[in-house]
């Protein structure tokens, strides 16, 4: 087993400094632990650097914001000194700011640690989902900016939890829908279909879901046409391939959604194939 890296951001913007990872890091008070006022972003690392950094960070920079994170400097940094302090070549890093306690500076981090066994077999293998309602319409988080549509922060109870019921289902995922019929994006990952050789993706912006940095990768790779737009439960349910887009497990095939077989088709091959070969030279 690949051992674990901690590095720890100086909030005066000095250089990261290396710590025993199981050390602790955030008080017991912190808002990041007693509200889940916290952000974060997972990258691969591959051939020994952090592959988009650029891309998460700003994303990284849009959640702080939301969430009213002071985000302090140094993240490209202390994404950099992580990941080089990795010993293996390939690998996930997660960098995280809290907000810190009351009266205190945000606290960031950063940890660099092996993929799961069970991340690297959904994107070689593909996984088995099932739809399961938000419990929204679709466009409500786009007006109701409370409710914190598009923000990567560190409550993920209802995402696991999500995937918890999922599994007890039998299946490895989920995909999220609204109650108004419309597909949105799944706990860990953005969704994509291909009907007809065209792939479609529902608009991060419109519909308030989280912005996929694999997914614009992804589309400047696609040898296809593609539409970014709203689409249907009943399109979904009628498509010709499904695949999950995340950082880690890359471009996942749906091998089985809602109890319907549908394996790996070829514009999901070619994809997971061509992200693959762009980690090498991000």
């Amino acid at each position: 087993m690949a051992e674990t890296v901690l590095a720890l951001l100086d909030p005066a913007g000095g250089e990261p400094t290396l710590a025993d990872p199981t050390a602790p890091v955030l008080r017991a008070d912190d808002f990041g632990v007693v509200r889940g006022e916290s952000v974060f972003e997972t990258m691969r690392i591959a051939g020994g650097r952090a592959r988009f950094v650029d891309a998460h960070l700003a994303r990284l920079a849009r959640s702080a914001q939301r969430l009213a994170i002071d985000l302090p400097p140094g993240w490209d940094r202390l994404a950099e000194v992580a990941a080089g302090a990795y010993a293996q070549p390939d690998g996930v890093l997660r960098l995280t700011c809290s907000k810190g306690p009351p009266g205190g500076a945000p606290v960031g981090f950063a940890l660099a640690s092996e993929i799961p066994a069970e991340t690297i077999r959904g994107r070689e293998q593909g996984v088995r989902a099932i739809t399961l309602t938000l419990g929204v319409t679709a466009g409500v988080r786009a007006t109701a900016p409370w409710l914190l549509g598009g923000v990567k922060a560190t409550s993920y109870a209802i995402n696991m939890a999500t995937l918890r019921h999922a599994q007890a289902e039998g299946v490895e995922d989920a995909i999220w829908v609204s109650t108004d019929g419309e597909v949105l994006e799944a706990p860990t990952s953005t969704v994509a279909w291909v009907k007809d050789g065209r792939l479609v993706t529902p608009p991060a912006g419109e519909v308030a879901l989280l912005p996929g940095t694999t997914l614009d990768v992804v589309l400047g790779l696609c040898p296809a046409p593609y539409e970014v737009r709203r689409g249907t439960v009943a399109e979904l349910a009628e498509a010709d391939e499904v695949l999950l887009l995340s950082s880690v497990r890359g471009v996942a095939p749906v091998t089985e959604l809602d109890g319907r077989q549908l394996g790996t088709g070829p514009l999901t091959a070619q994809l997971r194939e061509s992200f693959e070969a762009a980690l090498s030279y991000s």
